[in-house]
């Protein structure tokens, strides 16, 4: 996986983005980095096969989703 630590903001909490190296991310990274996000109160962007997918509250799930329906980049202000 690449990251890019805290890419953006969204409502004032880092937004890291993780793209894989591969097709998608390995299991056990993505389910480490989705626990370290959520203790340090950090949202995650990740991309797998091509499709993005948010990790955080219900509310940055569906501003990223919406993002990706008007097809703008998931970190467009």
């Amino acid at each position: 996986m690449i990251m890019l630590a805290a890419n953006f903001f969204w409502r004032g909490f880092p937004v890291d983005v993780v793209v894989p190296a591969g097709a998608r991310p390995k299991p056990k990274a993505l389910d480490w980095l989705k626990t370290f996000c959520a203790e340090k109160k950090r949202l995650l962007l990740y991309q797998s096969e091509g499709d993005w997918f948010a990790f955080g509250p219900p509310a940055f799930q569906a501003d990223i989703a919406e993002r990706l329906a008007r097809g703008e980049t998931p970190w467009s202000p």
